[in-house]
Formats: C-alpha cells, sequence, structure tokens
C-alpha cells in the first residue's frame, strides 16, 4: 500500500489493479442520486410556477383606498373620525384568520360607512422566514396602485398555506401578481431588487418600539387595544370593536 495527498488528506491507495465492482455501484447510485435529486427540483419549481392562487373573497363594497405619509396602505376615508391601525404579518395563521373571516364584517360596518380608515401596518414576526418576504410582494404590487396593494394583500392571505412553506415564494408571487393583472415585469424587477426592504425593516422596528405584543393588534387612534388574556383572535377583534365604538362615542 502507498499513500498520497487527497485535499490535505491522507488516503491509502493500491499500487496498481483495476477499480473495484463495489466502487462502479457506488459511482453509479451516485449518479442516480443526482439524478433523482433534479428531477425532483425541477418539478418543484414547475409545480410553483404554475399553480395559481384561490381568488379571495371580499365583500360587495367600494372604499377609497390610498397611501399614507409613512408609506403604509390604508381603506377607507382619509378624514374618517377613528383610524385602526393592523399590526400583522402575513405568514401569521391568525392574521390570515382575521383577514379572510372577520375583515370583511368590519369593512362593512365601520370603513365603508366613513367611520374607519383602516391602515395595514406591515410586522414581520422573526420566526417567519417567508413574513418579511410576502411584505415586500404587496408593497411592489402597490407601486402600480393602492387597490393593487390590497389584492395581493388578500390574496397572500388567502392563499398563505401555498407560499409560507416554500424555500423561495418569489415564484408564487409573481402567479398571485399575473392574476391581480399586474405589470409582472415591473413586479419582478421590484421585488427582486428588495426595493422595499428597508422599508419594511423601519417598519417592523416601529413595531418593535411600541412592544406589540403579537399578531395581529389593533391601535384605534394611536392606542394599541388591550389584548391582555385574549385566547382567540376572535377575542380580540370583539376588543378592538369595543375600542372603535368607544372612540366614536367620545366625539
Amino acid at each position: 500500500m502507498s499513500t498520497r495527498s487527497q485535499r490535505g488528506r491522507a488516503v491509502q491507495t493500491k499500487k496498481s489493479g483495476g477499480v473495484s465492482r463495489a466502487l462502479y455501484i457506488a459511482m453509479g447510485a451516485a449518479v442516480l442520486l443526482v439524478i433523482a435529486i433534479a428531477a425532483t427540483v425541477a418539478l418543484q419549481n414547475r409545480q410553483t410556477a404554475a399553480t395559481p392562487g384561490r381568488e379571495p373573497a371580499r365583500p360587495a363594497t367600494n372604499v377609497p383606498m390610498g397611501r399614507d405619509e409613512n408609506g403604509f396602505f390604508f381603506k377607507g376615508s382619509a378624514g374618517a373620525p377613528v383610524v385602526v391601525t393592523e399590526y400583522s404579518d402575513f405568514q401569521c395563521p391568525g392574521c390570515a384568520y382575521y383577514a379572510t373571516a372577520l375583515s370583511s364584517q368590519f369593512e362593512q360596518e365601520y370603513i365603508a360607512t366613513g367611520k374607519v380608515k383602516f391602515v395595514y401596518h406591515e410586522y414581520p414576526l422573526s420566526g417567519h422566514v417567508n413574513g418579511a418576504p410576502a411584505a415586500q410582494a404587496a408593497r411592489c404590487a402597490g407601486e402600480q396602485g393602492a387597490d393593487k396593494y390590497w389584492a395581493m394583500h388578500d390574496y397572500l392571505f388567502t392563499n398563505q398555506r401555498q407560499w409560507s412553506g416554500q424555500a423561495d415564494p418569489r415564484a408564487q408571487f409573481v402567479a398571485y401578481a399575473r392574476q391581480i393583472g399586474l405589470d409582472t415585469a415591473a413586479f419582478e424587477q421590484c421585488y427582486a431588487g428588495n426595493r422595499f426592504r428597508d422599508a419594511i425593516n423601519q417598519a417592523k422596528a416601529a413595531g418593535d418600539a411600541l412592544r406589540i405584543p403579537g399578531t395581529p393588534s389593533f391601535a384605534v387612534n394611536g392606542r394599541l387595544v388591550d389584548t391582555t388574556g385574549a385566547t382567540s383572535v376572535e377575542e380580540i377583534y370583539t376588543r378592538m370593536r369595543q375600542a372603535v365604538d368607544a372612540a366614536l362615542g367620545a366625539r
């Protein structure tokens, strides 16, 4: 036996002789494994890119939409007597529940009637790796109109389970952009360029400074709704409505 160096490691080799049958088998198995992995990845990428999202169910209301001086998108009259701010993470299941099961009622009763201006404040939680990318996707959609921001907001929450576990959800976000009717080239350029990464980081920092207890959380006219002891999103929603009613009654 002789010794030679391979990448700094000593290995034992024979002076002469052919490659063993076991080595051929190992090499063949390795090649098959590489082919199988490549095929799986290609199939996943193809399926991800081609999978459309479910269309969100939205109330038949026609409310004003816009973007405030701090870059946050809102619904409702800019001059409404009460401002409700939601601190929310697109990857948060509780936030998705509020958006898909409870927000329509609130929109019909308070926003469409001119009582409330509703602001969405992105607050991606550190444990949700796709929360910040989703927030950036919504902001990129918003570049093409406030209504497009809210359309992406609705697609992200309605289809949360579809994208939240993906290693790279960009293709899925592009699929939603196409369904919404965005200029997908402009959307992709915005998203790939991380155009709103700093803005989302700043939104997160602002929420941290307020010591947001979790998502979803709500503030009414700048004051956080106390959710101490709340055990469900419905209870948080009820407390938010009570705070809104109190603010309206105080006017």
